[in-house]
């Protein structure tokens, strides 16, 4: 009797687990977003941008960091989300270091671009279409991220 308690307690935790493991997260849903960062500890708020779309904002190591929705339709329904950060530097960076990031295959989930001479932009897109991305793979996105934009801004001299 106490074996097959403690194998249907055992079933029952495994499958709990397997449900939190296999939460999705949806551009489509926001909100996803923001209870993921929450959840990680990184204080997060659900925001519009410019152009009224959603956008999260949440903080590491002092910093703002932000979470960009694309291919919305009317503002909602999006399908991907895009981290991104911006570099103003007194002389720019050389269109060289640039295509050097951009080209090396270690660098191929990010792409470094400059625009009105002095400012350097650094992105990653992550597409989640209709059906998401767990929110292990997402942590671990998040992880290679914060990990690429601290290479680069080593890599500029920021």
């Amino acid at each position: 009797m106490k074996l097959r308690t403690l194998l249907a307690t055992a079933t029952m935790a495994v499958g709990l687990g397997a449900g939190a493991e296999a939460q999705q997260l949806l551009a489509s849903d926001p909100q996803s977003f923001v209870d993921f960062f929450a959840g990680e500890g990184y204080r997060p708020e659900l925001r519009v941008d410019t152009v009224g779309d959603p956008m999260v904002m949440f903080r590491h190591e002092g910093k703002t960091e932000y979470l960009l929705f694309y291919d919305c339709t009317a503002n909602a329904n999006c399908l991907s989300v895009q981290f991104f950060t911006i570099f103003t530097m007194e002389e720019g960076v050389p269109l060289e270091v640039l295509n050097d990031w951009n080209s090396g295959i270690l660098k191929r989930f990010t792409r470094a671009y400059s625009y009105d001479g002095d400012k350097v932009r650094l992105d990653m897109d992550i597409a989640t279409s209709l059906d998401g991305v767990s929110s292990r793979d997402f942590g671990v996105l998040l992880k290679l991220w914060l990990m690429r934009k601290g290479e680069f801004k080593e890599n500029i001299g920021f």
